[in-house]
């Protein structure tokens, strides 16, 4: 099977951090999407790795080339990544990307999530899409609330302005 990898972290930190870090790198990625291409025999023919780009948009421009290359070439037959929230943190964008997937006869493979095109199988990929969407929302209320709270507090609610 010719697949190819999507690798994505959010923040330029998680971009740099290395395999003795907390989180999943993208060399940590990376290695995990490799080892489960090896081991299933297939051939991987390309890499397309976001560094630093959040999932509340698609519009990323290795996500955006790799599926182009999906609707134009049609010589794809997976597409592998980590973890579903890699591709998308909202619902809207996880469904257009898998309706073209799907529509170009194209698998998606999560290397620590069991999806599979049974009934039950859409069900729980749904799942993990709508949890990768309600923990991007919910992380955007605390830090809010926690702004919000310091800022009451007298503190400043980012970091602090040099004094330069």
């Amino acid at each position: 099977m010719r697949c190819v990898i999507y690798l994505r972290v959010s923040t330029k930190e998680q971009a740099e951090k290395d395999l003795t870090e907390d989180g999943f790198s993208i060399a940590a990625q990376r290695e995990a999407c490799v080892r489960r291409i090896r081991d299933e025999g297939w051939e991987l023919v390309d890499e397309y790795v976001d560094k630093g780009e959040s999932a509340r948009s698609a519009d990323r421009p290795r996500l955006r080339a790799m599926l182009a290359r999906v609707a134009e070439d049609g010589d794809l037959e997976a597409v592998v990544v980590h973890k579903v929230d890699r591709l998308a943190r909202n619902m809207e964008d996880h469904i257009a990307i898998r309706a073209l997937l799907r529509r170009r006869g194209v698998v998606l493979v999560s290397i620590t999530e069991n999806l599979d095109e049974t009934a039950s199988g859409r069900l729980v990929e749904g799942i993990h899409a709508l949890m990768a969407e309600f923990y991007s929302a919910n992380l955007a209320a605390e830090v809010r609330k926690g702004m919000g709270q310091k800022a009451k507090l007298g503190g400043y609610p980012r970091k602090a302005p040099s004094a330069t």
